[in-house]
């Protein structure tokens, strides 16, 4: 009887445990109760520290770059040096001896902020639409849903194409821009349908009984309860621009200087052998393509892990 009692004693000091334990997750808020969610997910965790990491290279590209972008080491043309630890090329030489180490770091600056760039241009441009659709609805949802259909069935790489196309040069922020164009219908579909769903909810109702505003509703509940949708919609948005503005570098199209190259443009001269001019009929050294796809695929990877793990721990968040 003793050790029965014993035992029940602890079974209920392990409950009571529990429930307290339980209790100050509820008190921690939505959002940090997704922030601890967020760490029992390492996926998650290893994807957000390589995409800061890109964001930081990209940033900081012009410090860390050991030469200017345009600088040429003449002993090297047509004679690429492959990585090493001696010799001032860490990543060795092209073979217009130009420094891989500079081109890459430039390479990655260009393609991170150009994407970050289009994504947020886009996520304001899908949240100022898909919130006057959503909110309003009628006859201005009913305008927002044919907009977004008109746009949805032009293909993204055909518009920049067709921007492009024009002999006249453009300026570097043109190329995002265009695209930003393009990609904003995916988020202002996501931050219709939460408006949507949010502006049935009770709390809703209250506040427009109490004689709430438009504008008090819109920003005071709608918009921090759309957060999340927003964060998950627009982190996919980078993963998307980047390949897009990839792809079309890599067919030769954007900037393609060669002091502010792109992971595009430099698997494009890789593959066609544009570098090889003095020297065509040269097999093409190992790093000038595995350096790029490898750092290119692996911030895509990031991006969409990132979304991914996003959308899991903010769904109670969103609900």
């Amino acid at each position: 009887m003793r050790a029965r009692a014993g035992l029940d004693e602890r079974r209920g000091l392990a409950a009571a445990a529990a429930r307290s334990g339980v209790d100050r997750v509820r008190r921690r808020g939505p959002w940090l109760q997704a922030a601890v969610r967020f760490r029992r997910r390492p996926l998650g965790i290893v994807a957000l520290l390589v995409t800061m990491a890109f964001v930081v290279i990209a940033v900081f590209a012009p410090r860390l770059a050991p030469y200017t972008g345009a600088q040429l080491f003449f002993r090297f043309i047509n004679d690429p040096q492959p990585p090493s630890l001696h010799g001032g090329h860490l990543l060795g030489t092209d073979v217009l001896g130009h420094d891989m180490l500079t081109q890459m770091l430039w390479a990655v600056r260009e393609t991170v902020l150009g994407a970050l760039g289009c994504a947020l241009a886009a996520t304001l441009i899908g949240l100022a639409v898909g919130a006057v659709g959503g909110y309003f609805g009628g006859a201005l949802d009913s305008a927002v849903q044919w907009l977004t259909s008109l746009v949805v069935i032009i293909p993204a790489l055909v518009v920049l194409l067709m921007v492009v196309a024009f002999e006249a040069p453009l300026p570097l922020w043109a190329f995002p821009a265009t695209l930003a164009l393009y990609l904003w219908i995916h988020v202002a579909r996501a931050v219709r349908g939460s408006f949507i769903t949010l502006r049935h909810r009770e709390f809703i109702e209250a506040s427009l009984a109490a004689g709430a505003s438009g504008r008090w509703i819109v920003f005071r509940h709608l918009l921090p309860n759309a957060v999340g949708t927003l964060l998950v919609a627009g982190t996919a948005v980078v993963g998307q621009s980047t390949v897009i503005i990839a792809t079309a570098t890599f067919f030769g199209y954007g900037n393609q200087q060669t002091d502010r190259p792109t992971l595009g443009g430099l698997l494009s001269n890789a593959a066609s052998g544009t570098q090889f001019a003095i020297s065509p009929f040269a097999s093409t050294p190992w790093w000038l393509w595995v350096l790029p796809a490898v750092t290119l695929g692996l911030f895509i990877v990031a991006i969409y892990f990132l979304a991914d793990t996003l959308d899991e721990v903010l769904q109670p968040v969103r609900a």
